[in-house]
């Protein structure tokens, strides 16, 4: 059976490193339902930290909505898919409770470049729809 993958122009050339700057104009369903999925019981379907799980965490989910506000009004994709992925450390402070998405969703699949595609397409997606959440 052929699978296949939904990704967004804007991830597509993150991928192709097409140099592509600032967030999207607008949201991508796509990715919206991939943040909602993974993201969202935590973060909140807005992405400001309110999710169901949050009060059942030892440390309040981050209010991804102003990430480009703390970092001087830009938005920071590369540390952004880093933190998705797990390449940059997201237990600084001791927080185990962020699950590394690059590592779960590598556990799910073989280790083909066409699945290591996919991943990244994943985290590519997510980190674009936080890049369209970010509060003006």
């Amino acid at each position: 059976m052929k699978t296949i993958v939904r990704v967004s122009s804007v991830a597509v050339g993150l991928v192709l490193g097409l140099g592509l700057s600032g967030p999207a104009s607008a949201e991508d369903p796509a990715n919206k339902a991939l943040f909602t999925q993974y993201c969202g019981s935590c973060h909140g379907p807005d992405g400001t930290g309110n999710g169901v799980m949050s009060g059942f965490l030892k440390t309040k989910p981050a209010d991804l909505t102003q990430i480009a506000k703390k970092n001087g009004g830009k938005f920071p994709m590369n540390e952004t898919i880093q933190f998705i992925d797990g390449t940059k450390d997201v237990r600084a402070h001791g927080n185990p409770d962020m699950p590394v998405w690059g590592e779960v969703f590598k556990a799910q699949t073989k280790d083909s470049p066409r699945q290591q595609a996919e991943i990244r397409g994943k985290i590519l997606m997510i980190a674009d729809y936080v890049s369209t959440i970010q509060a003006k």
